[in-house]
């Protein structure tokens, strides 16, 4: 009877275990990049080359590797030449929402989507596409995918349905400044935009803006539009959609972190679940029959 009893103890001991070390490895969080910028068709891929790289690294995107191996996933009706534009990420494959397998997007192993402009390489016709999928992009998102969105023009704040609410998008009144020369007078990263890696030359490269977002929620501006104040490039590094909305489950990355160097901070869910498993060990451990 106590080699059964013995026997029990080692199999709740291995159960307990494997709950403790399963715990962060079941976590799961997305993150977004949202930017009035259309850099698809001003081919920045300088940009892109931090964009992408922050949305892997969980918002740090100051070390570009120069052979990246993320794949990487392009939706839209038509597609600019990918290969300049999506800088040193050349893993990747065009999704055509004229076509029913557009959705495969969500289940070859992309690590990021990226949405084409509105009008340049999204139709009105590819966004409503876009607006009747929003399940599919939240399933996506919550398994630990990225996304990057580009901006529209003339589709209205209806183009970004597809996720949830991230607060408005207005269009940028470019008759004040429509172009970044490089001076930050028109256009310049945040100081959350610094630390991500994003650079004024990045700005000056993405040139003009036909976006930007105000009374944003969950989101942190990484670029402003000065005119205004409001914010040109936001993002969440590290998140969930729940209950309708954005949520932020993992706190950003300040460089160097993640997997560039440095831990990266689980989130508070998972400490609490960790502690309470190590907990538990600590109560079977001082119970067992010697």
């Amino acid at each position: 009877m106590k080699s059964i009893q013995n026997g029990a103890s080692s199999f709740s001991f291995f159960v307990a275990l494997l709950i403790v070390l399963g715990v962060v490895s079941t976590v799961h969080a997305g993150s977004i990049i949202l930017t009035g910028h259309d850099t698809d068709d001003h081919g920045a891929s300088n940009y892109m080359n931090w964009g992408l790289t922050a949305l892997v690294n969980n918002g740090n995107g100051t070390v570009i590797p120069a052979s990246p191996t993320a794949r990487v996933g392009y939706i839209g009706n038509s597609s600019p030449n990918l290969g300049s534009y999506l800088g040193n990420y050349n893993n990747f494959a065009f999704y055509d929402l004229d076509s029913p397998t557009w959705t495969n997007a969500f289940t070859e192993g992309n690590s990021v989507l990226v949405i084409g402009s509105g009008s340049d390489f999204v139709s009105s016709a590819g966004s409503a596409t876009l607006n009747a999928n929003q399940t599919l992009f939240t399933n996506y998102f919550n398994a630990n995918g990225n996304i990057f969105v580009n901006t529209h023009q003339g589709l209205g704040n209806n183009f970004y349905n597809f996720v949830p609410s991230i607060g408005s998008a207005t269009a940028s009144n470019l008759t004040t400044c429509s172009t970044e020369s490089g001076n930050g007078l028109c256009m310049r990263p945040t100081a959350a935009g610094t630390a991500s890696g994003l650079a004024l030359s990045h700005i000056v490269e993405a040139d003009i803006t036909h976006n930007q977002f105000s009374a944003i929620s969950a989101f942190t501006a990484l670029e402003e539009y000065v005119p205004t104040g409001n914010a040109i490039t936001i993002a969440l590094f590290g998140g969930q959609i729940n209950g309708g909305g954005f949520t932020p489950t993992v706190p950003p990355v300040t460089p160097p972190g993640g997997p560039n160097g440095g831990p990266v901070i689980p989130e508070p869910a998972t400490l609490l679940l960790l502690g309470s498993g190590l907990a538990g060990l600590g109560i079977w451990r001082a119970r067992r029959p010697q």
